[in-house]
């Protein structure tokens, strides 16, 4: 019985540690959905935290202005409905592709590579794309 206790103890922490860490730390599906969230609300703050440090500098101000473009696109389209995402990790280089639709029933398929920067992971946006 005692040993019983410890271990749906035990079980109970490793499971709530696991879900901390993913609270904190969001996989790179989360984050687009994340990014396209703060854009739908307006918040270019926040959506422009979720890019890497490179893609920040390599676009500085335009990074703003391409997010706020998205901001007037999305309300024209009545909002975000759903966000469907799948991703392919491999070691700190992730792609992610997605699909959102909107509440008019348009729809967005498109991808972003990410990476990780100091344990999380970042929007990575390359002249070329």
């Amino acid at each position: 019985m005692q040993k019983t206790r410890i271990r749906a103890v035990v079980l109970f922490i490793l499971m709530l540690s696991m879900v901390g860490c993913s609270l904190f730390n969001p996989g790179p599906s989360q984050v687009v959905k994340n990014f396209f969230q703060y854009v739908e609300k307006g918040d270019v703050e926040n959506a422009a935290k979720l890019f890497s440090k490179q893609s920040a500098q390599t676009f500085g101000s335009k990074l703003s202005s391409i997010m706020a473009y998205q901001v007037s696109t999305i309300k024209s389209k009545g909002g975000i409905k759903s966000i469907d995402t799948q991703e392919t990790i491999t070691g700190d280089v992730a792609k992610v592709t997605y699909k959102v639709t909107f509440n008019n029933t348009a729809t967005e398929d498109g991808s972003f590579d990410l990476i990780k920067e100091n344990g999380e992971w970042k929007i990575q946006v390359s002249m070329n794309k």
